[in-house]
């Protein structure tokens, strides 16, 4: 090869590789971190991002490992393998919210697994059958401050399990054997603002050791049996702006006593034994921008 060849494969060879590093250049510096955080954020579902965004580039493996809080919703049985993968992952940092689909775990040592999970902020694992055991094992996540675990078989241990979750704002343990001991144990929650505890087998006193969680703002406790009584208790919390009493044995004492709750927005007193009187009280609570008052003995003009 001539001295003037040689010279003309290597300036080829130059402005190749120039172009090359350019383009190159260009992929990388298309986007700036914040604007490929835009573009994952706009995307609802976790899965795909931890699938498939993330092989787009280093740069979006990073954005989505270092600023990505996901929420994963699992559908599927777990295996060993399944199990494996996940606590493994790259990105177990950047999950926060975990979901358990309806029957996915077949074991209590699947619920310790999940208590493993120290990153986590928000865990609902329904109708999974945990027990009181599952629900000690949960109980170690003190990270945690939203929890729902309606229709898992919950009793007043697991409850009082529970009540160490110190961190929790908001509480579904709905649909579960809870009775007047278990209450007396979830109102050591301090920081609970929210409270679903509807289909368990609260009676009165179980009700006035709820209405002492003066930090709660919204409160569940429909399908149990507080009657009159437990609706006077209830109806002390001054800082409830949503209640639902429904199905609870309540008759007019206990509505004349709800009725004086005036920072309610939201009250929901059907089916207990509301008369014609107390009903029209009830709904003439100006304050109230959301009623139901269905299924009481209200007659056809209260109706």
């Amino acid at each position: 090869m001539s001295k003037r060849s040689i010279q003309d494969f290597k300036k080829q060879f130059r402005i190749k590789n120039k172009k090359r590093k350019k383009k190159k250049l260009v992929l990388q510096e298309i986007f700036s971190d914040d604007v490929c955080f835009e573009i994952i954020s706009m995307i609802d579902d976790s899965w795909f991002i931890l699938n498939n965004c993330s092989l787009i580039s280093k740069q979006f493996f990073n954005v989505i490992k270092e600023r990505s809080k996901l929420v994963i919703e699992f559908k599927k049985k777990f295996t060993e393998k399944r199990i494996k993968l996940f606590m493994t992952s790259q990105f177990m940092n950047s999950i926060e919210n975990v979901k358990f689909s309806r029957r996915l775990l077949d074991s209590i040592e699947q619920a310790k697994f999940i208590s493993e999970m120290k990153q986590l902020k928000s865990l609902t694992i329904d109708e999974n059958g945990i027990g009181d055991e599952g629900a000690k094992f949960i109980s170690e996540m003190k990270q945690l401050t939203s929890l729902s675990v309606y229709y898992n078989q919950i009793g007043d241990e697991g409850a009082k399990s529970i009540s160490e979750m110190n961190q929790l704002t908001s509480l579904d343990i709905s649909g579960n054997q809870i009775g007047d001991e278990g209450a007396k144990s979830i109102i050591e929650v301090k920081q609970l603002t929210s409270l679903d505890i509807y289909f368990n087998q609260i009676g009165e006193e179980g009700a006035k050791f709820i209405s002492g969680m003066n930090q709660l703002t919204s409160l569940d406790i429909s399908g149990n049996r507080i009657g009159d009584e437990g609706a006077k208790s209830i109806s002390g919390m001054n800082q409830l702006t949503s209640l639902n009493v429904y199905n609870n044995r309540i008759g007019d004492e206990g509505a004349k006593s709800i009725i004086d709750m005036k920072q309610l927005k939201s009250l929901n007193i059907g089916g207990n034994r509301i008369g014609d009187e107390e009903a029209k009280s009830i709904s003439e609570m100006k304050q109230l921008t959301s009623l139901d008052i269905s299924n009481n003995r209200i007659g056809d003009e209260e109706a």
